[in-house]
């Protein structure tokens, strides 16, 4: 067989990913896995919100292989000041029957291009997704510290504003509602799974917690060129601005933590995470209550090399942790 340009780098591609998913390490869940704890009253009123009835609106459908995907936004019936239209994308089994559904946020960026991989397995194999878009933000250095704060929290309720529309298609399984969600997006659904009861399994790829250190200490370039014109803005020095920051974020995931089952949680991170950190990441294991944890032998965007490991992984976790009482799967 004739070794072309193509041969070599597809060969040199799945001995790459031979090796990391040789590399990976895997923790079961804690023995004696601790119970949720209560949400203290201050914390839960973070996430305080008046349901209101949502409608599609922009609708656009793609046939797809085994799916439809439904792209749309999400409005309500009358208009409420200040509301901002939520963006989704339906990922929905050619299926009949009532079906479990995974909601997705994305990575900071709020590029789907990754995320989308994921959705697009699960929804091939039964299992609907929801990619829900956060609002549009550019945090430059002259915006309010508490936008941050403001961020977090219109992100999650928007999530779980999603979920009540959900619960109200015919074709969803309202106790078989899970998330996946990486970076950015694991920390705000570490947040949801918190607040909301109705989540019943979460995956949470390459999160951390500490949220104020990793403004301060990423090593990742657009956070670095953030984190310097912010500094330079107010004059502050680094000192300063975490201690700034640790007053006004209020949604620390650490906060939130203990309230979330650990016995329904997945946890994946990065050995070489120079971006989040690997001790932020495993400090949130460890007030998480010890879930489940897969360890990858790479970095925070080097991971994307274990995508095909981890779209098995995280379909079969929610599989089996979103199966119906007394019932098989779909």
């Amino acid at each position: 067989m004739k070794l072309t340009p193509y041969r070599l780098l597809l060969t040199a591609y799945c001995l790459l990913l031979a090796v990391v998913f040789a590399g990976c390490i895997s923790l079961p869940a804690a023995a004696r896995a601790h119970r949720p704890a209560p949400l203290a009253a201050s914390l839960e009123a973070l996430y305080r919100y008046s349901p209101v009835a949502l409608k599609p609106s922009d609708l656009s459908l793609e046939p797809r292989s085994g799916y439809e995907l439904q792209r749309f936004k999400l409005s309500p019936n009358q208009e409420i000041p200040g509301f901002r239209p939520i963006r989704v994308d339906l990922y929905r089994p050619n299926r009949p029957g009532r079906l479990p559904v995974v909601l997705m946020s994305p990575i900071l960026a709020g590029n789907n291009l990754y995320i989308n991989e994921f959705a697009k397995f699960y929804a091939a194999r039964g299992l609907a997704a929801v990619i829900v878009y956060r609002p549009r933000e550019v945090f430059s250095a002259d915006r309010e510290l508490t936008d941050i704060e403001n961020h977090f929290r219109e992100s999650v309720i928007q999530l779980r504003q999603v979920i009540d529309w959900l619960q109200t298609l015919a074709w969803v399984d309202p106790e078989r509602i899970g998330t996946f969600s990486i970076s950015m997006g694991a920390i705000l659904t570490t947040l949801l799974a918190a607040v909301e009861p109705r989540v019943k399994a979460s995956v949470l790829a390459l999160p951390a917690a500490n949220v104020a250190e990793i403004i301060m200490t990423s090593k990742d370039k657009t956070i670095r060129k953030r984190r310097r014109a912010f500094l330079e803005h107010r004059g502050w020095s680094r000192a300063q601005g975490l201690a700034e920051l640790r007053r006004v974020i209020l949604s620390e995931p650490l906060a939130f933590a203990p309230a979330v089952a650990p016995k329904k949680t997945l946890m994946i991170t990065g050995l070489f995470d120079r971006v989040l950190g690997l001790t932020n990441s495993l400090e949130l294991w460890r007030v998480l209550g010890k879930p489940a944890l897969v360890l990858l032998p790479t970095g925070h965007y080097t991971a994307y090399l274990a995508t095909p490991y981890l779209k098995i992984l995280s379909f079969s976790f929610l599989v089996r942790h979103l199966k119906p009482e007394g019932g098989p799967h779909g």
